[in-house]
């Protein structure tokens, strides 16, 4: 292959930042440059309308609260004119309904200010740019289709499109895989099922000697479903902020977590519920902090000897407004597996009985040589059948592994 040394350089993505502080303008065009991006900025929301009038930009990164046309206010004018532009809004307030609000609105994002890590920034711009092409290239190929067969074409885009958004979405939200956390590894699948589903599995950092995770499994089907997701993983990612910003310890009760998104939730009446699994690992002492609501089958852990399931079932969340739910403790021994699934994974296996099938979940995951590639090989999810319902799977390793 011939490489062109004399070909032009690729120019940088543009980003406009819409922010009304001078002070917080210039400090997102320095981390922006320091990110390899060129930037331009205005002070509101009409003069954000303006500068995209003149020049549409790669992304946009948009304030809240703002004088004359607001965040909220500017995002619904995007997305009447410019549908496909990513907005990631910020707010300095950490509101629950802040979020609701503009992911409503079609917002990309929704990150905390003051942005203490240029990590936060780089990601949430990056996950948007990688949207973008992907919706770029779905328009792409439906207008083939209709150049094909326009009548089919129309049809099937009704069937399909927020089949397609919704399991985009899904996807684009999903942590790395095989991160680590000190000795700690930690894996996922998440295999979606012919009609869009509510599955979602989450992996954080909170600061140097505590890591969370959580394995949820939304109520229903369709875009709603997938939209709570979305507020889930915003509600976790605004306490981590929070956290880092005020020292709230919140975010180390999983069941403190969970009874304030069983309220948040029906603030917002979405009319939607769901089961999650959640845990708060210290690396330090080898803690692990969690609680559940509703989450079925119990995540099981093997310690290269035996396998337990961890009970302390409570209610999904969203079901009742005053929920409560119950921390537990546990010590995590070396070696470790701990392995958490969806119920998805239940209703694919041939046995008769729940006992037989929880018996050979046991056998599956009760392996220190056990993965998630190895799962998906052995109940042949790969390439993924068409499935009733998702599966979601999540290990946690530590330590040495052997067959």
């Amino acid at each position: 292959m011939t490489v062109d040394l004399h070909a032009p350089a690729q120019p940088p993505r543009h980003v406009l930042v819409v922010e009304d502080s001078p002070e917080v303008r210039r400090s997102m065009e320095r981390l922006l440059g320091r990110l390899g991006y060129s930037t331009r900025s205005a002070e509101d929301g009409i003069a954000g309308l303006e500068a995209l009038a003149q020049k549409v930009p790669d992304a946009v990164l948009c304030d809240l609260r703002m004088p004359r046309l607001d965040g909220i206010a500017f995002l619904g004018r995007v997305r009447e004119r410019w549908p496909d532009l990513p907005v990631i809004v910020m707010s300095g307030e950490g509101r629950f309904e802040d979020a609701v609000a503009a992911l409503k609105l079609g917002a990309w994002d929704y990150v905390e200010k003051p942005i203490l890590e240029l990590a936060v920034l780089e990601h949430a711009l990056s996950r948007a740019m990688e949207k973008a092409a992907l919706l770029a290239e779905n328009r792409r190929y439906r207008k083939s289709l209709e150049e094909a067969n326009r009548q089919l074409a129309t049809s099937l885009r009704m069937l399909s499109d927020d089949q397609t958004a919704g399991r985009m979405l899904q996807f684009s939200m999903l942590p790395r895989n095989h991160q680590r956390f000190g000795d700690y590894e930690v894996s996922r699948q998440l295999v979606p099922s012919a009609v869009l589903s509510g599955d979602f599995i989450d992996v954080f950092s909170i600061d140097a000697a505590h890591w969370g995770f959580y394995l949820a499994d939304v109520a229903g089907h369709g875009v709603s479903s997938a939209l709570v997701t979305m507020l889930l993983r915003t509600f976790v990612q605004l306490h981590v902020a929070d956290h880092a910003r005020t020292g709230s310890r919140l975010i180390f009760s999983p069941a403190g977590m969970l009874e304030r998104l069983n309220g948040e939730l029906a603030r917002a009446g979405l009319d939607r519920h769901l089961t999650i699994f959640f845990g708060v690992v210290d690396s330090v002492t080898d803690e692990l902090r969690f609680a559940n609501a509703g989450h079925f089958p119990g995540p099981m852990l093997f310690d290269g000897v035996k396998t337990v399931v961890l009970d302390g079932p409570g209610l999904p969340v969203g079901v009742m407004p005053n929920a409560q739910y119950e921390d537990h403790e546990i010590h995590l021994p070396r070696p470790l597996v701990l392995s958490v699934f969806s119920d998805g994974l239940l209703e694919l296996l041939p046995h008769a009985s729940l006992e037989r099938k929880e018996a050979f979940l046991r056998l599956l995951f009760g392996r220190a040589s056990v993965t998630v590639e190895s799962v998906c090989k052995e109940l042949k999810l790969d390439p993924p059948p068409s499935l009733a319902d998702d599966i979601a799977i999540l290990i946690i390793k530590r330590g040495e592994t052997h067959a």
